[in-house]
């Protein structure tokens, strides 16, 4: 209710917005003379809400921009490979084949082998993801990628804070804040929903002071005790809508016959370096 005449409101990850929200954004910027831009993909996640509208804006408009050139991928034959994904081509299945992208197996050994590919992935000091669309996974993966850090001593376990899913979060641990909030400054930056961070300091109140996962020094903020409870999650394993919008060296997902084409998209194009696909066979 606070646009003004002239001013620029931009809603990123437009893909994401239900039909309602973007209405009532819209109504309220046209009443106060200000510009809405949508910025997203319309082939990446859709929203939870009723959606589509992003999309129906992109294909019946004929002055939609549409970025062309590709920059996350090392390699340049995923660079055209990514593009199959995100038009639906299932052909380009075989290209990610051809260059051992894909594993196939039973649930218990695809989570094995993800989990062992994520592993020795951070062990060699790259950033890397585990993506899941089942959040009993992304739990039960956090559990497990936390006890093995804290039994090699990269985690400091003896002052924890509990978070809302019941895992806990320590100095050493890495995690995403799930919530915006410009008053918590962070060198040039403020936290954001979907930042990834790496605790360096458990403090008595139950706050946490936080760094950005990308920084070795500065970039540091605090953030409250009642933050912490309600929005931080631990951030080795996340879901595909957890996924979007970052970058990493490697990603590595777990598939099964329930995930959808565009989450299989969004998740097999995180990485810089590499995108894995384990895929479980034994459920029909």
């Amino acid at each position: 209710d606070t646009f003004r005449t002239g001013q620029l409101v931009i809603v990123d990850e437009a893909s994401l917005a239900g039909t309602l929200s973007l209405d009532r954004i819209t109504n309220l910027a046209a009443n106060a003379g200000a510009k809405v831009l949508l910025v997203g993909d319309y082939a990446q996640l859709q929203s939870v809400d009723a959606g589509g509208a992003f999309s129906l804006l992109v294909h019946d408009r004929g002055d939609a921009p549409e970025l062309v050139d590709i920059h996350r991928f090392t390699n340049v034959w995923e660079k055209t490979a990514s593009l199959g994904l995100r038009h639906g081509r299932t052909e380009v299945i075989d290209t990610y084949l051809d260059h051992g992208r894909v594993t196939g197996g039973d649930t218990e050994a695809m989570v094995d082998a993800a989990y062992a590919a994520w592993r020795a992935d951070r062990q060699a000091g790259r950033a890397t993801v585990l993506v899941t669309d089942s959040n009993e996974s992304v739990l039960t993966l956090n559990q497990r990628a936390r006890t093995d850090l804290i039994l090699d001593g990269t985690v400091d376990a003896r002052r924890e804070v509990v978070l809302l899913d019941g895992t806990r979060a320590a100095a050493g641990d890495s995690v995403i804040t799930r919530h915006n909030d410009r008053r918590l400054r962070a060198g040039r930056g403020w936290v954001r929903n979907g930042d990834r961070w790496t605790v360096t300091e458990v403090r008595d109140d139950g706050s946490l002071t936080i760094r950005r996962a990308d920084r070795k020094w500065g970039a540091s903020v605090v953030i409250p005790a009642d933050y912490v409870a309600e929005h931080l999650d631990l951030g080795y394993a996340v879901t595909s809508y957890r996924a979007q919008g970052i970058t990493v060296d490697t990603s590595h997902v777990l598939v099964d016959a329930s995930m959808t084409r565009e989450n299989l998209y969004v998740a097999l194009t995180r990485g810089r370096n590499a995108n894995r696909a384990y895929v479980t066979i034994d459920k029909p």
